[in-house]
């Protein structure tokens, strides 16, 4: 794998020349959970019609006020988080929209992560000629109300293969495994489980710095109470919206260990999610395994109000 250059604006200062076909969001009740079709809205690049994806029936008041707003049909696509490692059926439904489109915007602002990378992974192996630009809005603060006791996701925790990740698998002791952890605030859980469910050789952790607010970058270090720096085992960094940045750390990351299988945790921000998934649908015989911690029960509402907004062209 080469390194790559991508492209990056932050859509508040930079116009786009793009002009988008499709669009899909996933909607909740985050205060930013539309600030990327205001934006795109005003530079009048939003397409005729959109899906937006949720959890959660809405309301007909609630679309009417919308298409109003934003000049724009939109089509509901119902997906119950329960389902987000079994989407088959509703990729052959996204699959419709996505037929007869040149350019298709993915806006992952509030979209799970094991729901987009398995959208982008789909778009990549049977729409190639579809140019991909993924948006994202930053929150103004996330609501870390118990800084060092935060949880993203409720419930019980069952780390998985995210599907159409599912990399190489390899007898036991035959082969050595490298895991790239890419830390979030609320782990603390999860290096008690990352021993007993994957068993890696080796655990590279991967902090999200410069990070949205200084402090993340520590809060993320502190949940996570594995010791790192203790252990002797070097953090690397990668820019926290910058996905592409996690991709190149990633290939650096790779050659690195060449001789070992890969697996990947992204439980970040969303850009080095995206990082992440751009490196394993780019590796050569999809041998990259992308894991997650599939929670028993999402969190609704986890930011306040709405940061920078970025486009990524992919």
């Amino acid at each position: 794998m080469n390194y790559e250059i991508f492209k990056m604006n932050n859509i508040i200062s930079t116009i786009t020349p793009t002009t988008i076909d499709g669009f899909l969001l996933f909607y909740t009740s985050e205060d930013r959970s539309f600030n990327i079709l205001n934006h795109l809205s005003l530079i009048n690049i939003l397409p005729s019609n959109i899906i937006i994806i949720s959890p959660n029936n809405i309301s007909n008041e609630e679309i009417k006020s919308l298409e109003l707003k934003f000049n724009i049909h939109i089509n509901i696509l119902i997906i119950s988080y329960d389902y987000f490692d079994k989407l088959i059926p509703y990729l052959k439904e996204i699959n419709g929209y996505l037929n007869r489109k040149n350019t298709i915007g993915l806006d992952i602002t509030c979209m799970p992560i094991p729901l987009f990378t398995q959208i982008l992974n789909f778009i990549y192996k049977h729409h190639k000629n579809i140019k991909i630009i993924s948006y994202y809005s930053e929150p103004n603060h996330y609501s870390l109300d118990k800084l060092f006791d935060y949880t993203a996701y409720d419930g019980e925790i069952d780390i998985k293969v995210i599907p159409g990740f599912e990399g190489k698998t390899s007898k036991l002791n035959e082969d050595k495994r490298v895991l790239f952890y890419i830390l979030g605030f609320e782990m603390k859980y999860l290096n008690k489980i990352i021993p007993q469910e994957i068993n890696p050789d080796v655990i590279v952790p991967i902090n999200g710095f410069p990070s949205f607010f200084p402090k993340y970058k520590d809060i993320a270090l502190i949940n996570n109470d594995a010791n790192y720096y203790e252990q002797d085992i070097e953090i690397i960094f990668a820019e926290a919206n910058n996905p592409f940045n996690t991709y190149n750390q990633l290939i650096q990351l790779k050659n690195k260990f060449s001789t070992y299988f890969i697996d990947i945790i992204p439980a970040g921000t969303k850009p080095m999610a995206l990082g992440a998934c751009l490196f394993a649908i780019k590796s050569k015989n999809n041998d990259v395994r992308i894991l997650f911690p599939f929670p028993s029960k999402y969190k609704i509402k986890q930011s306040h109000g709405s940061g920078k907004a970025w486009e990524y062209q992919i």
